[in-house]
């Protein structure tokens, strides 16, 4: 399946104290095994390495689960000027964060599904992109 993965999926993957943990564990698996094909916007790698950072988790562990999930994204797209005024554009009409609106906007742009845990872009994307659970 090729989806837009979003950093909470990868988040949750790590930490076992997150509800989402196995099923989103388990999503990773899939991706590293090369079932699911991930695409991702560029920002992924420093949202999941903040987030993993911020709770303790080592630099090089950080840095090297990130480079794999990297290594093994179909697309990481870019944000460039044409591209910031239409993920804005998003972000205005859905109410979105900055990134999550980048979220929702590449999965409108590669016709894939988003998988996500966030609620608020499960409520608010809904006319732009399908959502999945992990």
């Amino acid at each position: 399946m090729r989806l837009i993965l979003d950093a909470s999926v990868a988040v949750a993957a790590v930490r076992s104290n997150e509800p989402s943990h196995a099923a989103s564990r388990a999503r990773i698996s899939r991706v590293l095994a090369g079932d699911d094909e991930i695409a991702v916007p560029a920002i992924f790698a420093i949202e999941v390495g903040a987030s993993l950072a911020r709770v303790g988790e080592s630099a090089d562990a950080v840095c090297a689960y990130v480079d794999a999930l990297m290594s093994v994204a179909a697309t990481v797209a870019t944000i460039g000027p044409l591209r910031a005024r239409r993920i804005r554009d998003v972000a205005i009409a859905s109410k979105l964060r900055a990134a999550d609106a980048t979220y929702v906007w590449l999965a409108a742009q590669e016709g894939a599904p988003l998988c996500t845990l966030d609620k608020e872009m499960t409520q608010r994307c809904g006319a732009y992109c399908r959502v999945i659970p992990p």
